[in-house]
């Protein structure tokens, strides 16, 4: 165990002095003003419904009607189930008027000010590295909860420009509201304040550097894949690594410590690393409690992108005179052969 913790160590230093050579962005602008659209959409006068959303409307001209139709299920109760407008919103308000008081209780204005901070540090990085980065609106919202939907778990949308941090979904791991049948421990676990900004930059990193490989072969997804946590080390150099790959403390220093192993299980499990087996895939890629190849009480799932996390970091050290744009935009299968990533 003390070896353990002392391969962590080195690891941990290792991440911090790369640090160093961090660019200075204090001179680029980037300011952040959160829209709270959730207090001023659950503060509506019920019993002037109709001139207090029209007064909601000037407000929020763009974003109101893509809550009606994307985010909340109002639109869905008009053409579905026949009600006005007001009829509708009066229901989906009544229903989760509790939800957003419990919101209100956890994030006081000075939550918001220091989510707004961090935002501007993050944003200042991106359009460091990326010039044309428009800084987006950022609104919160509340919704229905909806375990159906597979990016619900993450809490953040980036869409036109526009970034949405849904509250509902940062109340706490033991929020009574996460039935633990469909938000399983290793995701409630994530449902923490502390998430909101590694996961708004996360959703804006899948913009600037959209993952286009979901036909490719298993060791160029895992690589793109991993270029997203590289950009997010570029983008948030002082956030934990847990928060930005969503894997506990104890995992990541499990990965670390075995990093061999966990490439050599790879290897002897899936001999032809350009295979596009989706049941292959999936084993190394997406969300899961653990690899089902690995030892299920200490790895993580998603190993696959973490592994692309570190090939591309290898590459990036043999070519350091490549800038954070070409490394990421060199194909994955040169990322690949060049690393010659052979970890002990």
């Amino acid at each position: 165990m003390r070896l353990v913790s002392i391969a962590f160590l080195l690891y941990m230093l290792c991440s911090c002095n790369d640090k160093h050579d961090r660019p200075d962005v204090s001179r680029v602008e980037a300011h952040v003003n959160i829209q709270r659209f959730d207090r001023d959409f659950f503060a509506l006068d019920t019993n002037h419904l109709s001139s207090s959303l029209e007064t909601l409307y000037k407000k929020y001209p763009a974003f109101l009607p893509l809550y009606f139709e994307f985010l909340s299920p109002v639109n869905f109760i008009v053409h579905q189930g026949g009600k006005s407008y007001s009829d509708a919103v009066l229901e989906y308000f009544r229903n989760m008027k509790s939800l957003e008081d419990s919101v209100q209780t956890k994030f006081a204005d000075r939550d918001i000010k220091r989510i707004e901070k961090d935002l501007e540090s993050g944003f200042r990085y991106i359009k460091y590295y990326f010039p044309s980065f428009r800084l987006p609106a950022v609104y919160t919202s509340v919704e229905s909860l909806n375990p159906e939907n597979p990016q619900e778990i993450y809490g953040t949308t980036y869409y036109h420009d526009t970034l949405i941090i849904s509250l509902q979904m940062f109340l706490g791991k033991d929020f009574p509201v996460y039935d633990p049948t469909q938000y399983f421990d290793y995701l409630r676990r994530r449902f923490e304040p502390e998430y909101i900004v590694p996961n708004s930059i996360r959703a804006i990193t899948t913009a600037v550097y959209p993952d286009s490989s979901q036909d490719a072969t298993l060791i160029e997804q895992i690589i793109e894949k991993g270029k997203q946590w590289y950009l997010l080390d570029h983008f948030l150099p002082d956030t934990p690594d847990s928060l930005k790959t969503l894997f506990t403390n104890r995992q990541l220093e499990w990965c670390t410590e075995n990093e061999g192993n966990i490439w050599g299980s790879v290897l002897s499990n899936t001999p032809d690393l350009y295979t596009v087996d989706k049941e292959r895939i999936q084993n190394y890629l997406g969300e899961a409690p653990f690899t089902q190849d690995l030892p299920h009480e200490a790895s993580p799932g998603n190993i696959g992108q973490w592994i692309g996390w570190r090939i591309v970091r290898k590459f990036a050290e043999k070519n350091t005179q490549m800038s954070l744009q070409q490394v990421v935009s060199t194909p994955a299968k040169k990322i690949f052969q060049e690393a010659k990533y052979k970890p002990k």
